[in-house]
């Protein structure tokens, strides 16, 4: 699969926007983190790790929150990250929230 945890790809990612990430109070409390780490004068990109990153699964597996909701509707297919690495070719085609590959 071979995607990168790189800031590029976590502004890209759809994941903060997906409805399987809509209820999950952890994800509300590490959106917060990130808004944190990005309006102080640090380098952002170095303090974004996957621990703080409710998002990009494609690179880092599977989400630490583990409040997410599986039976709502992935964005996973419809996200810039997907089309350019062609993961809807590999042996996850979705939920990489859920499902480690």
């Amino acid at each position: 699969m071979g995607v990168e945890f790189r800031m590029e790809n976590i502004r890209r990612c759809l994941c903060l926007e997906c409805p399987v990430q809509k209820r999950s109070r952890c994800v509300a409390d590490k959106k917060k983190i990130m808004l944190l780490i990005t309006q102080q004068d640090l380098d952002s990109a170095m303090r974004m790790d996957t621990d703080r990153v409710p998002g990009v699964y494609c690179s880092t597996g599977r989400a630490i929150c583990r409040d997410i909701d599986p039976h709502e509707v992935c964005l996973c297919s419809e996200c810039e990250v997907w089309d350019e690495h062609g993961l809807g070719e590999g042996r996850v085609t979705d939920y990489f929230c859920i499902r480690e590959e």
